[in-house]
């Protein structure tokens, strides 16, 4: 058969130009029914949503910065307060044995009353303690081992005891009247001398008015210093010496009813590292042996008191460094702890420490709250 033209023609041009499978070009109509676009709600939406994240983030960092400011600007305030009150009680209460026994000397010493009287110096102390309430006991040992004393029993009734010739050599005991005189018979206390006892041996020592070391009292063996001041007649020669109690009981209480942020404790330690008394119940002495054993800070049931002050033997090496007010933070299991010691002011004559601490999340529960409370309002906004 023979070939047409147009035939030979079509598949001429099949050779020069094979057929291939190219895809076809997609036209722009089709390509832009494919893409999605991005909504207008979200366009416009997220710029502002982004902007409150930032800005609740931002003012939650800043509430909790300004914050833990005011916890430690609050903190170093309320320790410095706390302190004030502690010393402030403090002059008031070792201020008042000393004033008693000098009260005491003149009445001697001018004439008032005579040692060869032991019921009118008995009246007189007695008197003393009347209008001195913080003052427990107080009285007068002679050179020769005798002693004429008044007393406040823990009932604030006020008694007066005397062991002289007049009293057969017998430490007596008696309530007394509104007037200070004797009445009803209380007890006859044990044989006391009190050229043995430290009060009276540390005036001798010093020869004028100091505090004796921190000792048992000699029936109820609780803690307590006494005031002390020799008295010598015109020639010099050591007539006795006088003594008022100052224990530690009213200081206890006084502490105790301390607000020091919601958990803070306060003690007083001597330079030794020796309690001399707490804002707890923890006991600062025990009975060992029959005897009245100090207990160290360091050893203290009391976990704060007693991690405190291994924190500040760990920072000074001795606490006779401590020469004026230190304010330190630390942590006890990871828990910040804001302190402060302060020495007790050199005229006072009792070289003690106080010490301050304050958890910081007695401070911070409240401005956490804060904090979560502001984020939720930007957050409701």
């Amino acid at each position: 058969m023979r070939e047409t033209r147009k035939t030979r023609e079509t598949r001429e041009t099949k050779e020069i130009f094979p057929i291939t499978n190219f895809p076809l070009p997609i036209s722009h109509s089709q390509t832009t029914k494919d893409k999605r676009p991005i909504p207008l709600r979200l366009v416009v939406v997220m710029p502002f949503v982004l902007q409150i994240f930032a800005a609740v983030g931002l003012t939650g960092w800043l509430s909790l910065s300004n914050g833990q400011k005011a916890v430690n600007d609050v903190a170093t305030q309320l320790r410095c307060e706390i302190t004030a009150r502690i010393e402030d009680h403090l002059k008031a209460q070792v201020k008042a044995p000393h004033l008693v026994n000098q009260i005491n000397a003149n009445a001697i010493k001018f004439g008032q009353v005579n040692l060869d009287e032991p019921q009118t110096l008995e009246r007189h102390i007695w008197g003393q303690l009347r209008s001195f309430p913080s003052v427990t006991s107080s009285y007068f040992g002679t050179v020769d081992g005798y002693i004429i004393s008044a007393r406040r029993m823990p009932d604030l009734s006020l008694t007066v005891a005397t062991e002289h010739p007049s009293t057969g050599d017998k430490f007596l005991r008696y309530y007394t009247n509104n007037q200070g005189e004797r009445s009803e018979l209380l007890t006859v206390l044990p044989e006391y001398n009190p050229r043995v006892r430290p009060w009276y041996q540390a005036a001798v020592e010093v020869g004028g008015p100091t505090w004796s070391p921190i000792y048992p009292e000699f029936i109820t063996k609780r803690l307590g210093i006494t005031a002390a001041q020799p008295l010598y007649d015109e020639q010099g020669n050591l007539l006795g010496v006088l003594g008022s109690d100052l224990f530690f009981d009213q200081v206890n209480h006084f502490l105790s009813e301390l607000q020091i942020g919601k958990s803070g404790k306060t003690f007083i330690i001597e330079r030794s590292g020796d309690l001399v008394v707490t804002s707890t119940l923890t006991p600062v002495s025990m009975t060992k042996d029959g005897k009245t054993e100090r207990i160290r800070a360091v050893d203290s049931q009391n976990n704060l008191i007693s991690l405190s002050a291994k924190y500040l033997e760990e920072k000074f090496s001795d606490f006779s460094e401590i020469k004026d007010t230190q304010q330190l933070d630390f942590k006890i299991n990871g828990a910040k702890q804001f302190l402060q010691v302060t020495p007790l002011e050199p005229h006072l004559d009792l070289d003690w420490l106080i010490v301050v601490l304050i958890p910081e999340a007695d401070f911070m529960e409240q401005i956490h709250a804060n904090t979560r409370i502001t984020i939720a309002l930007c957050l409701a906004a």
